[in-house]
């Protein structure tokens, strides 16, 4: 083992903390800026920026870069995700996410979205029972988030198919029950 590599002048010691401790405050008020969304359920995207976070962090705080182009490194990254949750509106969410996927019509299972959303059937039935189903019949539609969550929606409520707008695969069957919106008037 190369022990020089894992030596620590006394010196460097306090110049390390310093590094850490300004970059982890830069951290702490760039995500407050950029808002709660940065660390909430993760998109593809997010999982992204959040894995180069740490990148820049864990070099900055080693010395491996210094602290300005560590500063500066946090500020783009928060900056180009800001962008991004500002410009979804635009259509740029087709680029930077997964799209929602119908994983259930009623109670039948759809093996094609299943592969598509790389689960198999038995993480699929793991869900279920984790939303308290007991039996297929009780299942309306089940969908893969766009952040990889899995929506379990029960049968015997009704239904307003906006709430599956953009989710591929529906209708996979034409077998959703479905109530119109109800009229405010």
């Amino acid at each position: 083992m190369n022990y020089q590599a894992i030596q620590l002048d006394i010196s460097q010691i306090g110049d390390v903390l310093l590094s850490s401790l300004i970059i982890y405050v830069c951290l702490i008020i760039f995500s407050r800026i950029v808002g709660p969304r940065s660390f909430s359920q993760m998109t593809a995207f997010d999982f992204a920026v959040t894995v180069a976070l740490g990148a820049i962090v864990g070099a900055t705080a080693t010395g491996a870069a210094t602290l300005h182009n560590g500063i500066i490194s946090l500020a783009g990254l928060f900056l180009l995700r800001w962008l991004v949750a500002h410009f979804r509106r635009y259509g740029l969410t087709k680029v930077v996410d997964n799209f929602p996927i119908m994983l259930m019509d009623g109670s039948k299972i759809l093996p094609e979205y299943l592969k598509r959303a790389n689960i198999t059937e038995a993480d699929l039935l793991q869900n279920l029972r984790k939303n308290g189903i007991t039996r297929l019949d009780q299942v309306q539609a089940v969908v893969m988030e766009r952040d990889g969550s899995i929506s379990v929606l029960k049968s015997g409520v009704p239904l307003d198919t906006y709430l599956l707008k953009g989710v591929k695969g529906h209708p996979a069957t034409g077998k959703i029950h479905v109530e119109p919106p109800l009229n405010k008037n």
